[in-house]
């Protein structure tokens, strides 16, 4: 079997794969603590335990936050190097929301187009000055993080995506596959809509894939085939554990030729661990 690094580059080239990657993007701070409390302070040695624990070949990492951004400039993110590490920063509608609020932002589409322009100059300056320290700690991939839709589908007009979010999200692709690093896309809800415009971007992956929102794994491969890969369909809060087990022998089955990360479309927290994680991960074994 691939080395867990080697096995996920196959899936998000489409390479063909022995077993499919699995992986989460999200790895709550709560959950670490609470599941091993042992290393509680120790941010990379709890997703060290976490990897080891669950067989993640993939490890979101978390770099908004300044005491990450010292981790990186110190390179004390190069312990995770044997998995394929993705970090993630928010993009310019999560800052947008984050520091105006939800209603606002939405609100300054029409009304204040300048906000966007402000939270978008923001999120390229964080992007370009992490950058060059990701590549430095190992890791494979950068995602953006940027909740743009919901069940129904977008927040805002498909127009205003095209014509003031796609230019920015091109920008952030770029830069980041300019320093030889794939680029991951993240947003909950129905993003079916544009996934064919993230792809002409340059991102190499979608996460997750929404069964809540109405998304579908196979449709959207079939639609899409080689030109994306996807991250994050099982749903292990509102599916039964048989479903769960029958949904992943059918991905391992239709996923040979690469173009999947298994994992869960929440997340790992507090709010969602259950007794059904374990038919996604195997090998985990709570205390």
């Amino acid at each position: 079997m691939p080395p867990p690094i080697e096995g996920v580059i196959n899936a998000l080239k489409h390479n063909p794969v022995a077993v499919l990657p699995r992986g989460e993007l999200f790895i709550g701070r709560d959950f670490l603590d609470y599941f091993f409390s042992q290393w509680k302070g120790n941010y990379v040695k709890q997703l060290e335990a976490v990897a080891q624990s669950l067989g993640l070949s993939v490890i979101g990492v978390e770099l908004d936050p300044d005491w990450s951004r010292s981790l990186l400039i110190d390179e004390g993110y190069k312990s995770l190097e044997e998995h394929f590490t993705v970090g993630w920063i928010n993009g310019p509608i999560g800052r947008l929301i984050e520091k105006h609020g939800f209603f606002d932002a939405m609100l300054s589409v029409k009304k204040d187009p300048s906000l966007f322009s402000e939270a978008a100059a923001d999120a390229l300056r964080d992007l370009e000055e992490k950058v060059r320290w990701v590549r430095l700690n190992g890791f494979g991939a950068i995602a953006i993080a940027d909740d743009i839709a919901g069940n129904k589908g977008l927040f805002f007009p498909f127009t205003y995506f095209m014509d003031v979010v796609w230019p920015v999200y091109k920008k952030i692709a770029e830069i980041i596959r300019g320093s030889n690093l794939f680029a991951f896309f993240h947003s909950d809800g129905d993003t079916g809509k544009v996934i064919e415009p993230l792809i002409r971007a340059g991102f190499d992956c979608v996460h997750p894939v929404d069964t809540q929102a109405g998304l579908n794994l196979y449709e959207l491969t079939k639609t899409f085939g080689e030109s994306i890969s996807f991250m994050g369909h099982i749903d292990t809060v509102t599916w039964s554990k048989e479903q769960i087990h029958n949904e992943i022998g059918r991905a391992e089955k239709a996923f040979k030729k690469g173009g999947v990360i298994l994992g869960s479309t929440s997340g790992l927290s507090m709010k969602t661990v259950n007794d059904k994680l374990d038919i996604l991960y195997p090998r985990w074994h709570r205390e």
